[in-house]
């Protein structure tokens, strides 16, 4: 192996020596050869092949060393860009800020869903509490060198919830298996009426059934049925499941409409693919703050989830967030799981 790799190195070296210096790099191509014919040619054509763009430099015919660098720099920020646009719509969604530019001006409370076959608001369906309370406030003394004095007024007040988890679901998706479960222990640990939740604030899970997209016999009642029966979904009043809604095309429900379109995907996609991509929005705003794909686990979103419940901002996204994102992407083209236009669903 030493003396194979001294030769390698000696040949280099000459080539290199009786090679004419360049003012910029040209292109090298291998002389055409005879077919061929056994593994030993095309192994050895492989390694000339492999030497020679490891030694050349990635320079088009037309490009200088300079052009090169500014090509790479532009490439470099267009994913910087890309892996950013989630974390930028995360910060404008947890601060509360950018609400006249981020969402179109409209939160997530502005929409009614369906359940049960009754339209409610969504801000019912998730818990907001709204009334009046008494509170004391302290008016100017009455005399000049007098104490404060102390009135007892009433004031409205609303309660929202820290965070909202909202996943369209296929109950007949073997997915659910996986996912649902783990829905259900996120609204367990930090639902509303949870003891273990270390926040002041709670949060909501909303789950999301379609017929769009593989094909789903059961009726919304029935569906409610039986995710409460294999799996108890439904019993904690942090779990929310709508009727069937629309969530593609020119009938999509106005909610999933606003909320796909403001909340893209990294690659910048707005419709939804596959079953089971998530939206993680900020109770506080009702903006959206994140999108996770089709095979995130939902136990994965805990530190997220935390961060709002905390009202902390958002940390950054888990190192294998844009490699699923490119999984679902491939997915999406061969699943029969997939959501695709003209063959299983439809515009309204």
């Amino acid at each position: 192996m030493r003396s194979t790799l001294l030769l390698i190195s000696l040949v280099l070296s000459s080539s290199l020596k009786n090679t004419p210096p360049i003012s910029k790099p040209t292109t090298h191509t291998i002389p055409s050869a005879s077919p061929i014919t056994s593994r030993r040619d095309l192994f050895r054509g492989g390694l000339v092949a492999s030497s020679i763009s490891i030694l050349q430099p990635a320079f088009a015919d037309d490009e200088t060393p300079e052009e090169v660098i500014q090509r790479r720099a532009r490439e470099l920020q267009k994913r910087s860009d890309l892996e950013d646009l989630t974390m930028r719509n995360a910060a404008r969604g947890a601060s509360g800020l950018g609400q006249s530019d981020y969402g179109g001006g409209k939160s997530i409370y502005d929409f009614d869903v369906m359940i049960n076959g009754k339209t409610v608001p969504l801000s019912e369906a998730v818990g907001v509490k709204r009334g009046t309370r008494k509170v004391v406030k302290l008016n100017p003394p009455s005399s000049e060198g007098g104490e404060p004095v102390k009135v007892e007024v009433e004031e409205d007040y609303e309660e929202r919830p820290g965070a909202i988890l909202l996943v369209n679901i296929k109950q007949d998706d073997p997915m659910a298996r996986k996912n649902i479960p783990q829905l259900i222990q996120l609204a367990g640990k930090y639902g509303a009426k949870s003891d273990s939740n270390p926040y002041p604030l709670p949060l909501t899970v909303v789950c999301v059934p379609t017929d769009q997209g593989y094909y789903e016999p059961d009726t919304s009642s029935l569906l409610r049925l039986k995710v409460a029966s294999e799996y108890g979904y439904g019993i904690n009043p942090s779990t929310v499941l709508l009727d069937k809604t629309n969530v593609l095309g020119s009938g999509a429900d106005p909610m999933m409409r606003w909320l796909e379109g403001t909340c893209r995907t990294p690659a910048g996609l707005g419709r939804i693919e596959l079953n089971f991509e998530k939206f993680l929005i900020d109770g506080k705003t009702g903006l959206p703050v994140r999108r996770y794909p089709r095979k995130y686990a939902p136990i994965t979103l805990e530190e997220d989830i935390a961060s709002l419940l905390s009202s902390s901002p958002l940390p950054p996204a888990r190192g294998n967030y844009l490699e699923e994102w490119r999984d679902a992407g491939r997915e999406a083209e061969v699943s029969e799981y997939a959501f695709k236009k003209g063959l299983n669903y439809y515009d309204q």
